[in-house]
């Protein structure tokens, strides 16, 4: 029975590592966000960093939502409801948003979840956010995705211990369970990175005029013209590669499905028909790369649906995987590192490593 328990802890887990990612990658609240003002201060202050329940969306009134009003994601308490949906106010601010009538009231289709609370106030951490948004990238923000998932596999192994084995209070104990968990984490984080870095949108820049052929880039109203693209794959391992116009000017490309092993590359060859108006264009061709981890008839399948499809499968994939593992290998309760708390001297204070 524990083992099925904790099968289950890893495989929420490893949604809400996912979960994460894509917040970041979509652009839209999953589990984790914060705020970018101080209309909920003094409850949540710019910048602090709150968690969401995505799957409750049917708040109560003086429950805290997140919701999308004008394509903006806004954190704020519900005052009342109204047959046309819920009405909204900042714990700061003085009128409803919908006293303007700029925002009618938010629909249930509308809300990204429901602020996590305890006692009746938020869970915060304090500031985070302002950091976030000024010095981190996507790519580093996926990254802190995956480190606060972290963070929480520890604290819950730790607090587990600290309930459960009392006479051992005087060590910090770290099980392998939790080192699986954690190296679980860190490998969905870098395949889902891997595959966002090898994400790329190639411009070709051109200019349509009649004094089209006399420089290069310079071509006639309606004439078709060739352009070459090279792709590489820069990463230690085989990726395979989806390329696709995203620019109706583009009539062809002549490979739009191919696998390239490490440091290799391949010469495209993009076919362009400039439009009838003299102006300076842009054509755009998108390439998604993906690890080979599902057989390519899958993934290309799954890519025709949407280019999230495939990484999702695989991520799916390797938890599965990480789960039975973790079932079939009978990884118990073993201490892999217990760390002194109490230091009475330098030697005593040394942290002691004991068994695997």
């Amino acid at each position: 029975m524990n083992k099925i328990i904790e099968y289950f802890i890893l495989t929420f887990l490893v949604i809400l590592v996912i979960g994460s990612l894509l917040g970041v990658l979509m652009n839209r609240p999953i589990f984790v966000s914060y705020a970018y003002s101080n209309s909920m201060t003094p409850t949540i202050s710019k910048g602090d960093v709150f968690f969401i329940n995505p799957f409750s969306r049917n708040p109560n009134v003086g429950d805290i939502i997140v919701f999308n009003a004008g394509g903006t994601w806004t954190v704020h308490r519900v005052v009342g409801v109204v047959s046309g949906g819920y009405l909204t106010k900042g714990d700061n601010n003085v009128a409803t948003d919908q006293l303007n009538k700029e925002i009618p009231p938010i629909k249930r289709s509308q809300i990204g979840g429901k602020v996590i609370t305890f006692g009746g106030k938020p869970v915060v951490i304090p500031k985070l956010g302002l950091y976030i948004d000024k010095d981190l990238t996507p790519k580093a923000k996926m990254f802190l995705a995956g480190a606060l998932v972290i963070f929480g596999v520890i604290l819950f192994t730790l607090g587990d211990e600290k309930n459960t084995r009392k006479k051992r209070s005087k060590f910090i104990q770290i099980k392998f369970k939790t080192l699986y968990l954690i190296s679980s984490m860190f490998l969905l984080i870098m395949i889902s990175v891997a595959t966002f870095v090898s994400w790329q949108v190639f411009p070709i820049e051109y200019a349509v005029t009649s004094a089209g052929g006399q420089r290069e880039g310079w071509y006639l109203p309606g004439e078709t013209f060739e352009q070459k693209l090279t792709i590489q794959n820069n990463n230690f391992y085989p990726m395979l590669y989806f390329v696709s116009p995203e620019s109706s000017t583009i009539d062809k490309i002549s490979q739009t499905e191919f696998t390239l092993n490490r440091n290799e590359e391949t010469a495209l060859s993009v076919m362009i028909t400039a439009p009838e108006e003299t102006s300076i264009f842009t054509a755009k061709v998108k390439v998604n790369a993906y690890m080979p981890l599902l057989p390519k008839s899958l993934i290309s399948m799954l890519y025709a649906i949407n280019p999230m499809m495939p990484l999702l499968a695989i991520l799916a994939e390797v938890s599965l995987f990480l789960g039975v593992f973790y079932i079939l290998s009978g990884i118990g309760d073993e201490d892999v590192l217990r760390i002194r708390k109490k230091r009475t001297s330098s030697f005593r204070g040394i942290t002691e490593v004991f068994r695997i």
